[in-house]
């Protein structure tokens, strides 16, 4: 039941998807050869992940890559939470639009709309005494970073086939 909860509480909270699709952007951009930012679309596989206890739990510098991550379905049987990606990416259309307009609108994030791609913020001023994010903000941030990570090594369809999304 809490984690019915806590997806609940994440969904009704663009402001976190924007918290967590700016880190995920940072990661990506981290890891990728030239440096690049993500496509907009992979935002919408980030938020279909992140607000999904079952999907994210595996997300952990435990696991090297995107590849490891897959294994990790295979190794618990439980590949069919895998296909459900795809579903919950066109579910959550409309609550990562907002969380991608809450971040462009407070300049953690910014379009290359030539490109569609979204670009991150370097770096955030320290909040003041007392706004510090909670915990599990934080520690759902640091899983959107290495989600970032692996993304940021992989090819847009390499993605996709290891997903088993269609965009």
């Amino acid at each position: 039941m809490g984690e019915v909860l806590e997806e609940v509480r994440i969904w009704n909270t663009p402001v976190i998807g924007a918290y967590l699709l700016w880190r995920f952007t940072k990661g990506y951009a981290s890891t990728h050869p030239s440096g690049d930012a993500p496509v907009a679309l992979l935002h919408f596989v980030a938020v279909a992940i992140l607000t999904s206890q079952q999907l994210s739990a595996p997300v952990s510098n435990m696991r090297a890559d995107l590849p490891s991550y897959l294994r990790s379905f295979e190794d618990s049987k439980s590949s069919d939470t895998l296909l459900s990606i795809h579903e919950r990416t066109k579910a959550r259309l409309a609550y990562t639009l907002r969380a991608i307009d809450i971040a462009v609108a407070q300049g953690l994030l910014f379009w290359d709309t030539e490109t569609a791609q979204l670009y991150p913020k370097s770096e955030l001023k320290k909040p003041s005494r007392g706004n510090a994010l909670k915990s599990v903000h934080e520690q759902t941030g640091k899983k959107a970073e290495i989600l970032g990570n692996w993304f940021g090594r992989q090819d847009l369809a390499s993605i996709a086939n290891y997903l088993k999304i269609v965009f």
